[in-house]
């Protein structure tokens, strides 16, 4: 029984200009994905709404964390990952709404 060499892959690597190429192509038949999407009001309400709640919650939470820290305590690991979660929220909501509601 003999071996025979498969015919894909090839044994030389493609030319760098037929990848450019072949990717270029590829782009330009690509539907434009930069556009943006037409959403009605009540997506873009939605999500001020959510993005000005994670950031009251972010500030309450931080006002809490202060006062304990202003009385003497120390916020213990939990709070101050419950913290660093809910500022991540905020970020997260913010960036959505702008995003749905545009520039």
């Amino acid at each position: 029984m003999t071996f025979t060499r498969p015919s894909w892959p090839p044994t030389r690597p493609l030319p760098l200009a037929l990848v450019t190429a072949g990717t270029a192509v590829l782009l330009a038949l690509a539907p434009a994905a930069r556009a943006t999407p037409v959403t009605a009001a009540g997506a873009c309400d939605k999500a001020l709404a959510a993005a000005e709640r994670a950031e009251r919650d972010y500030q309450a939470l931080k006002k809490d964390l202060d006062r304990v820290t202003a009385d003497g305590g120390h916020p213990d690991a939990s709070q101050r990952q419950a913290l660093v979660d809910a500022e991540a929220e905020t970020v997260s909501t913010a960036s959505q709404a702008q995003r749905v509601c545009g520039p």
